[in-house]
């Protein structure tokens, strides 16, 4: 059932003595950990959507040096094969705003900007969606300072992803960002191997380094510093240089992965697209894979909706499906010039 006569505070947010005191400290990781328990016990669709991962499947395909998962998980069907389309939004009520999210589903309030709630349909054990209270279109131009303080806040668990309008983020009319524990993205693992084997060095400013990463899967620049000023130069630097290479009206494709810890600062991931979807998410017959990459797909597991496409997929469909969406050499190239010349 949906709210009527919503009233924010008393509907929607979670409240308890144990969580009040936690957020007074900043503490917003353990106040989700509290969240989500509760949740659990209350929202029954919640409940079974965690339940259901301890029956979900999972491979690993070996690359060079590095591994990357496919999950078979039912429940993202939904999200994998989102209308994402100007006349579909337009003609759906948004399911981010709070007077359409169930009556069961509560959230912590994060300075009265955001809602940190748990996701029903989770694709790991920790699983959250961080929801503008306005009804804004997803836009990372405007959010950055917010993506970077958020993952501050949750950084002693937690990271937190962004997916673009027009590549991955299934709400592209609601600006929201999602949050998973540290432990479940492959690509953090294996991120010192990564820099070590297929990284150039960028910038090197006395622990303010810029890599751009090409590991024949994907391309990615990696920021790396506590000066949050740094980071938002690098950040605008190459969201600028991107968008005037690209015919986009709104935003260029990226996804991004933001991490925190209090003694190295933040790490953030910026995968740059040039497609929403692979060749294969529109074929026929067995030469679909249903599949429509995000920032967890470009962290290292790739989610399948459908257990045919789970049992099938091989290392060549991995390696077609990232080169149908991930940017070229020539552009790749381009932007980490940018970066060193104007920084």
């Amino acid at each position: 059932m949906k709210h009527h006569n919503l009233n924010f505070e008393k509907d929607v947010v979670f409240t308890s003595p144990d969580v009040d005191d936690l957020i007074k400290q900043k503490n917003y990781s353990d106040a989700l950990v509290i969240l989500l328990r509760n949740q659990k016990l209350d929202w029954d669709l919640l409940s079974k959507g965690f339940d259901s991962l301890q029956y979900i499947k999972t491979k690993t395909f070996q690359f060079e040096g590095f591994n990357i998962d496919v999950q078979f998980n039912p429940g993202r069907i939904k999200s994998t094969t989102a209308d994402v389309s100007k006349s579909a939004i337009d003609n759906r009520e948004c399911f981010l705003c709070f007077e359409n999210i169930p009556q069961e589903q509560k959230g912590i309030n994060y300075k009265d900007e955001y809602l940190i709630l748990c996701n029903p349909y989770p694709i790991f054990f920790e699983h959250f969606t961080i929801v503008f209270r306005k009804h804004f279109p997803q836009r990372i131009s405007e959010s950055f300072h917010t993506f970077l303080k958020l993952s501050k806040r949750l950084g002693k668990y937690y990271s937190v992803l962004y997916n673009g309008p027009q590549c991955g983020a299934s709400a592209p009319d609601h600006l929201h960002f999602q949050a998973v524990n540290k432990n479940s993205l492959k690509i953090l693992n294996q991120m010192n191997f990564l820099i070590e084997e297929y990284a150039e060095k960028i910038i090197d400013q006395r622990k303010k380094v810029v890599f751009g990463i090409n590991d024949w899967l994907r391309k990615i620049i990696l920021i790396k510093s506590k000066d949050e000023r740094f980071i938002t130069n690098v950040f605008e630097t190459l969201y600028s240089s991107f968008q005037k290479s690209t015919i986009l009206q709104n935003e260029p494709m990226i996804n991004m992965i933001s991490l925190f810890d209090e003694k190295d600062g933040w790490q953030i991931y910026i995968f740059p697209r040039k497609a929403h979807r692979p060749k294969c998410f529109y074929e026929k017959g067995e030469k679909k894979l249903m599949i429509s990459p995000a920032v967890i797909d470009f962290s290292g597991t790739l989610i399948l909706p459908r257990e045919k496409d789970f049992e099938k997929i091989n290392k060549n469909d991995i390696r077609n499906i990232f080169n149908d969406v991930v940017v070229g050499k020539e552009l790749f190239d381009y932007l980490k010039s940018h970066i060193r010349k104007t920084i």
